[in-house]
């Protein structure tokens, strides 16, 4: 394996280091992303774990925190460029974005963009220093505080040949048994996402993995983080990265089109249908949520399924406001989504 050199820094092959890429100069002083390089003896791919582009989905630096201090850089073939932080401007407010008055806030709706927008200036630094040396990208997203999401993600539509298939491969060899099948030319989530870009623009594959949640307790968290574990290293090993068999999915459900089922109304959400119905068929007008007014007590909305499908994210009772993570519900009323078995 050769050395890896980031951001100006020599990182010896067989060794690890964390490295202090630069993005820009704030008010306080400079803004960094720092990179945790494992860099294997042995040659392989390099892969780019990507965690907080949304600055409050934090539970997925502990993901990568584990994984981190399982890799032995004298066995691994090829490099991890693990990111616990990769927005720390909106890290540092706890918010999904970041707050200033820019146009673009979202950093996972921003690559490639040309302006000088922090959100930009970060997503612009992930594609210069490690998106432009990696072969395949990992981008984990998982719910905040009261919610969890439930699916691996992949892009459809690549332009250039074979990215897309590449990718359908990694997300399988993930393990998990929801597949989310994303176009970026249509819909919400664009060319400028970091799938998007990443395969666009370095003809590189990857996977959202979106499993996981914050405010669920230890126990199932730390369930979560080693079904992350699990995934990754799936991945690592169908990448020919470490050693072992790819756990083969027997069944899983291919979503395409989903409703993200949210309040229209702030306040306390009171769920009546939790993760215990997580992969299970829901009915159209079945009364999910309840939100109370937490001032007045009184109902002032009750959340319902608009169609016939089959939950996958979930959440808790917690504070909302208008608009706010409650469930996703994949359409069986779409046609194209359906329960696979290999």
């Amino acid at each position: 394996m050769s050395d890896i050199n980031l951001a100006g820094t020599h990182v010896r092959a067989g060794t690890r280091q964390v490295v202090r890429g630069p993005v820009a100069h704030d008010l306080t002083g400079p803004v960094t992303i720092p990179t945790h390089v494992v860099a294997g003896a042995h040659d392989g791919p390099t892969l780019l774990l990507l965690s907080m582009l949304h600055g409050n989905e934090w539970f997925s630096a502990l993901i990568l925190r584990e994984l981190v201090a399982r890799l032995d850089p004298a066995t691994l073939r090829g490099a991890v460029l693990a990111v616990p932080v990769a927005n720390p401007v909106a890290f540092l407010t706890d918010s999904r974005c970041i707050l200033d008055n820019a146009d673009e806030p979202d950093a996972n709706r921003t690559f490639g963009g040309p302006y000088q927008w922090l959100s930009n200036q970060v997503t612009r630094a992930i594609a210069e220093h490690l998106m432009s040396q990696s072969h395949a990208i990992i981008d984990y997203h998982v719910g905040g505080w009261g919610a969890t999401m439930a699916d691996v993600s992949y892009v459809t539509d690549h332009t250039q040949a074979g990215v897309s298939d590449r990718s359908r491969a990694m997300a399988l060899s993930y393990g998990f048994p929801l597949i989310h099948c994303l176009t970026i030319h249509t819909g919400l989530r664009g060319p400028r996402t970091s799938l998007g870009y990443a395969g666009e623009q370095f003809g590189i594959p990857g996977i959202v993995a979106e499993v996981g949640g914050l405010g669920w307790g230890v126990a199932r968290e730390s369930a979560w983080i080693e079904q992350n574990l699990t995934g990754t290293l799936g991945v690592m090993r169908h990448l020919g990265m470490v050693d072992g068999e790819v756990p083969a999915l027997t069944r899983y459900l291919e979503v395409h089109d989903y409703w993200r089922v949210g309040p229209k109304a702030g306040g306390y959400l009171e769920p009546l249908v939790d993760l215990d119905r997580q992969f299970t068929e829901i009915a159209p007008g079945e009364l999910m949520a309840r939100v109370v007014d937490p001032q007045t007590f009184e109902i002032v909305d009750e959340v319902r399924c608009p169609g016939r499908g089959v939950l996958f994210y979930g959440c808790r009772a917690h504070m909302v406001r208008p608009g706010g993570w409650a469930y996703g519900v994949a359409s069986l009323e779409d046609g194209r989504t359906r329960w696979v078995t290999a």
